[in-house]
């Protein structure tokens, strides 16, 4: 909670300090029942749980001449009916980010904490789920954005990163990141762009500090007025308790029409993971659909696939269905279904389900 006062405190303190121009406030408040078959995702299941969740979020955001600024605030309170399969958990979330441009530069400084449920995180981003705990994160970086030419711009970025578990099973760390970009546009649809950076992971509980060092060369496209494409290519290398050097790589594929809406996702990148506090390697697919089917009804499906390799050997599936109905301006009822499916070291594998029903209420003003 001391992380939430300091950002809302830098927030007032700095808000305060310039002339506002436009400013505007959101709220939005989403309550949901939930029931979750085997959470965990274990070999034979315990049973379920059935999960009642409230989603407050709160925003606030100013633009003057040249400064812009915009304070979240958020929580999910989740209420279970079984804590011996999932706990009563609450989840602050708190985020500011200010930012001030010059003619040809722009600088973006941004704070944020979070909080979040580990059998979520671990699960799409490794495929698998080692324990249920709280994942706390808390960021603080800066942006630095300078037009070289005309058709080419630099980008400096920081980053720190601290993520802490409540639960002695996974291990705090701390990530260091610096990175740099130059981007060169093409045309007005089409960019290249070359990025090296290098991080620094450092567990809080001892063991070995783990470095990262990589490069990425990629290009953002509209084929055209419907369909994007973002894809990079480059390699990384790893120096920790060994030396790893990979390869990297992504694609990302859009289509956007009057109804439809689909997307293709493909990345194999080098992630931490607080499991074994070291960089890992993983893989991720996902494809969605979206169909709106009326002026308020829409209907969207996705899959997605998450595999880790090295130690925290994993493999994950998701499929879910869902469907949202605006009832009135400012109404949204949604219902959905999901399938989880999980395999990890020794052959161990895990199947689980949710079904869930929820209503949404937001409002904004202003802007």
């Amino acid at each position: 909670m001391n992380c939430v006062k300091t950002i809302v405190c830098i927030a007032a303190v700095m808000g305060a300090s310039a002339n506002t121009a436009l400013a505007q406030h959101t709220f939005s408040m989403s309550s949901e029942v939930e029931r979750v078959e085997n959470p965990l995702l274990t070999n034979i299941s315990p049973g379920g749980v059935t999960v009642l969740r409230f989603a407050p979020t709160y925003a606030f955001e100013s633009r003057g001449e040249r400064y812009r600024s915009r304070l979240s605030l958020s929580a999910v309170i989740e209420r279970t009916s079984d804590t011996t399969l999932l706990a009563n958990r609450d989840f602050p979330s708190a985020g500011y980010t200010w930012g001030y441009a010059w003619p040809s530069s722009d600088l973006e400084l941004r704070a944020n904490l979070s909080e979040s449920a580990t059998r979520n995180t671990q699960f799409a981003d490794f495929g698998r789920v080692t324990v249920d705990a709280r994942e706390r994160e808390f960021l603080t970086g800066a942006r630095w954005n300078k037009e070289m030419t005309e058709r080419t711009r630099l980008t400096l970025n920081a980053t720190n990163r601290r993520v802490d578990y409540d639960t002695p099973l996974l291990e705090d760390y701390r990530e260091l990141l610096l990175s740099s970009r130059v981007t060169w546009d093409h045309s007005e649809t089409e960019a290249y762009y070359f990025e090296p950076s290098h991080s620094r992971l450092t567990p809080l509980n001892g063991g070995a500090v783990s470095t990262q060092t990589r490069w990425l060369v990629g290009t953002t496209r509209a084929l055209s007025q419907e369909w994007s494409l973002d894809a990079f290519g480059g390699q990384s290398r790893v120096k920790g308790a060994q030396t790893e050097t990979g390869t990297l790589g992504g694609v990302r594929l859009n289509y956007t029409g009057s109804r439809l809406t689909s997307g293709l996702e493909w990345s194999r990148d080098v992630a931490p993971i607080g499991a074994v506090s070291r960089y890992v390697r993983n893989e991720l697919l996902g494809v969605r659909v979206g169909y709106r089917l009326t002026e308020g009804t829409s209907v969207a499906g996705r899959y997605s696939q998450s595999r880790s390799t090295d130690v925290a050997t994993g493999r994950g599936s998701l499929f879910a269905l869902s469907l949202d109905n605006q009832l009135a301006a400012r109404w949204t009822s949604s219902v959905g279904v999901e399938e989880r499916r999980s395999s990890g070291f020794g052959g161990l594998s895990g199947r689980g389900w949710a079904v869930r029903a929820g209503l949404v209420y937001s409002y904004a003003s202003g802007l």
